[in-house]
């Protein structure tokens, strides 16, 4: 993603902030008059809110609140949130001074800033406690990867250490001498990583990254780095800090979160119209498929998603009992070159299965996984262990977003590609030109070979 922080989350945040400070408002008036504000009473006094509550929220805005909590302790928090009540309010105070509105009430004034300030330090707070506590209990954590050497790396490692309230949590910290970029490359492939951290010192002569960049950019990991290079490298490029260090961050995959986040409630709506439909069609589904061969209704296997989490992917079966095992007497017949299998008239297959799988009915429990946020409507094609074992370096870029039960390849004429290394350029190509957009077209085009029985 090429932002770490929604704008549509930050926008609702400002939103309620300056909800509860209206709200606040009204509860000041009465507490200082006994009665609500009426028409005559707000000309009079609620002009106030034009000038208060918009400066409080630019304040807000400028010290970071809506998009730089996450890396506040909450003694800075404290200190932010102090300095920004009192520029709002030393502004308040000389727009009463100059206007000579000796007829307006300071305590009201006393009392909205009073009451204003308890309601957002405590929602604030409580809201950093609570997130600090559940990423500290490994809930909504990244795997990271440290890397470098110098006191820049000793002070990450410290920033980072178990339990830290960043939601990032360490798998491997190695001193950069002690790590080849093959061995790098190992690491990457072999344990989920959602990103990578480097610190260097300012100067060295026997140490440089670009090699772990260029591996860490084949696979499409995150890499935020604790030095100013400068280097045009092909991933986006923004600027970060975590405590007082800065960080410069690069984006091999460039996912907006807004789009992110409408692309998630997508998923979750499709995934509750593709359960209904599932519903439905399961007492016939599953009547034909027990009438047709002997074995479970669903069929099961550990898929890779993103970034390597292992995950349950859920089928209808169609094939035979025991077909994962008869799978190494037909890779002579694969059709494939490659990391992925496929065979034509594939004799596991039965009756049934054929008509589910024209049909794509077969894929109905995916909408489970969706659900469950381990796919997405639309995405790459989650791979197996045994053929992600298969992958060169460059394959495993397409394992940097979530699987999806569609995608480019399955609607670019999959029964014609015959090549695996076209499958991994069309999910990169996905990947590189992702919109909300891009997306739609695709279920679309889906639903329309789903309906001819492509």
């Amino acid at each position: 993603m090429l932002k770490e922080n929604s704008t549509i989350i930050r926008r609702a945040l400002i939103l309620l902030d300056g909800a509860l400070l209206g709200s606040s408002f009204y509860a000041a008036f009465y507490l200082r008059f006994a009665h609500w504000p009426g028409a005559e009473d707000w000309s009079a006094y609620g002009w106030i809110n034009l000038i208060f509550i918009p400066a409080l929220l630019i304040n807000f805005y400028r010290a970071g609140i809506y998009h730089k909590i996450r890396y506040y302790t909450l003694r800075r928090l404290c200190y932010r949130l102090l300095l920004s009540f009192l520029a709002a309010a030393a502004l308040v105070a000389a727009a009463l001074f100059l206007s000579h509105a000796t007829d307006y009430s300071r305590l009201l004034f006393l009392y909205f800033v009073g009451i204003s300030g308890s309601i957002i330090a405590a929602t604030k707070l409580t809201g950093k406690i609570i997130i600090d506590r559940a990423r500290t209990r490994g809930v909504n954590f990244r795997s990271v990867i440290l890397l470098g050497a110098g006191t820049g790396f000793t002070r990450l490692q410290t920033i980072l250490k178990p339990g830290n309230p960043y939601g990032l949590k360490v798998i491997v910290a190695c001193a950069l001498e002690d790590l080849s970029p093959e061995a790098f490359a190992r690491q990457l492939t072999s344990a989920v990583v959602d990103e990578v951290y480097f610190a260097l010192p300012r100067k060295t002569r026997s140490l440089t990254i670009d090699p772990y960049l260029e591996k860490a950019e084949a696979v499409g990991k995150t890499c935020k780095i604790i030095l100013n290079i400068n280097e045009n490298r092909r991933s986006k490029c923004e600027m970060a800090r975590l405590e007082e260090l800065p960080l410069v961050v690069l984006y091999p995959v460039t996912l907006d979160p807004d789009q992110l986040l409408i692309k998630r409630l997508l998923d979750i709506c499709g995934a509750l119209v593709g359960l209904a439909i599932n519903v439905v069609l399961f007492p016939f589904l599953a009547g034909a498929i027990k009438l047709d061969s002997k074995g479970p209704i669903f069929f099961r296997q550990i898929r890779i998603g993103e970034n390597g989490r292992r995950f349950t992917i859920y089928k209808y079966r169609s094939m035979i009992p025991g077909a994962e095992q008869r799978k190494a007497e037909l890779k002579n017949r694969n059709q494939l070159a490659g990391a992925v299998f496929k065979v034509t008239g594939d004799p596991r297959i039965t009756r049934c299965g054929r008509f589910l799988r024209k049909l794509s009915l077969d894929e109905l429990p995916q909408f489970w996984n969706v659900l469950k946020g381990e796919m997405s409507l639309v995405g790459t094609r989650p791979p197996t262990p045994d053929e992600v074992e298969d992958y060169l370096l460059d394959h495993h870029r397409r394992l940097s977003i979530k699987p999806g039960i569609t995608g480019l390849w399955q609607v670019s004429g999959r029964n014609k590609i015959t090549n695996f290394d076209e499958i991994v350029a069309l999910d990169t190509r996905y990947i590189d030109q992702w919109s909300i957009f891009l997306d739609l077209k695709i279920l679309a085009k889906t639903l329309v070979a789903a309906w001819k029985g492509q």
